[in-house]
């Protein structure tokens, strides 16, 4: 009898141990953490973040604007970010918070116009486009495609494996070029998977606001030679 009361007591301390933080509150651990990704560069991962905080509350505020608009501006997503600084001030907020939205949303209002003023000549390569450009059928097909052909160009092997890690743009017209080895192998091997990559399919091209771009892509190729 007197294990049951202690096992009820307990029960009943947990339930409000839980209890004592409100949606709110835990809400405000989320937010710091969410700026301390931001301050890491750890853009995407701020982003999970606020969509954790949404589906808690669930809700959006001010400042979960402000934090997302920040991680898209950083992204490259200009146009997405400046939505959602619009957004964020449908929402009560603080002078300080308020001040730093409106210099934001100048910033991306600027960068916008600027993007499109550039004379068509001028061409920007991104890391993450709003749409990146994509191998028809998918990386894997991409990577079979490789292998098939590296296979092919060398019958013979001296039973060795490495990974040969390359950085290529994929341009405009979806097609490779600018392919520079960051980690080889070997000279011969690296000049080979070089050579075979300028040579690759076309791709489906990057997109930055609805405008066909180049993108820069890092990948690893597991080779054997």
């Amino acid at each position: 009898m007197k294990l049951t009361f202690y096992y009820i007591v307990l029960s009943l301390f947990s339930l409000q141990s839980f209890a004592q933080y409100s949606p709110e509150e835990t809400s405000k651990d989320y937010i710091d953490y969410a700026y301390e990704l931001l301050e890491k560069k750890e853009f995407d991962k701020a982003l999970v973040k606020t969509d954790e905080i949404i589906a808690l509350l669930p809700r959006s505020t001010a400042e979960i604007q402000y934090i997302r608009a920040l991680s898209h501006h950083h992204l490259g997503f200009n146009t997405l970010a400046l939505e959602e600084v619009n957004t964020m001030f449908q929402f009560s907020m603080s002078n300080e918070l308020k001040m730093n939205g409106e210099e934001l949303k100048m910033l991306l209002e600027d960068e916008i116009n600027s993007d499109l003023s550039k004379d068509n000549s001028e061409e920007t390569e991104y890391v993450m486009a709003e749409v990146s450009a994509t191998y028809p059928g998918g990386m894997g097909e991409f990577f079979h495609w490789f292998h098939s052909s590296y296979t092919m160009k060398n019958t013979t092997t001296n039973g060795n494996t490495g990974k040969v890690f390359v950085e290529f743009i994929v341009n405009k017209y979806g097609k490779i070029s600018n392919v520079s080895i960051l980690k080889g192998v070997d000279k011969e091997v690296d000049k080979t998977v070089s050579d075979l990559l300028v040579k690759s399919p076309k791709w489906m091209v990057a997109q930055q606001n609805g405008k066909p771009v180049e993108q820069k892509i890092v990948l690893p190729f597991t080779i054997e030679y």
